[in-house]
């Protein structure tokens, strides 16, 4: 299995055969990885037609507790976001800033393959 820069998750991923096949590799079985909007699951529901709020939106303390124990119980915490690229700067500036402690990582889509919903996108 290839290493990419994210040395965390690359130390818990597994490799898997089915039938004498390769597949993905696998999380193990008391790891789990949470999938996590952004707008409106752990801040203020904020458009892309209007950025200038990104940096200021309002963490949900819930939210962002519930995401911290979990990643300090060893779970995967994977933000996805409608957010353009554009918006990348401020965006992982702002989730650093409210301190969840997951570490921020872009899909390296060379080393993982496009993402479906985003044909046609990039």
């Amino acid at each position: 299995m290839e290493k990419s820069a994210n040395a965390h998750i690359d130390k818990l991923l597994k490799e898997a055969s089915e039938d004498g096949q390769l597949i993905s590799p696998m999380l193990p079985s008391d790891v789990k990885n949470y999938l996590i909007d952004i707008d409106g699951t752990v801040c203020d529901d904020i458009p892309n037609e209007e950025p200038d709020r990104m940096a200021t939106a309002n963490v949900y303390p819930d939210a962002l507790d519930t995401l911290n124990k979990w990643y300090d119980e060893g779970h995967v915490i994977t933000f996805f976001t409608s957010r353009t690229e554009d918006h990348r700067e401020v965006t992982e500036k702002w989730l650093k800033e409210n301190s969840f402690r997951n570490p921020i990582l872009k899909w390296e889509t060379k080393a993982w393959g496009e993402i479906p919903a985003d044909f046609g996108r990039k």
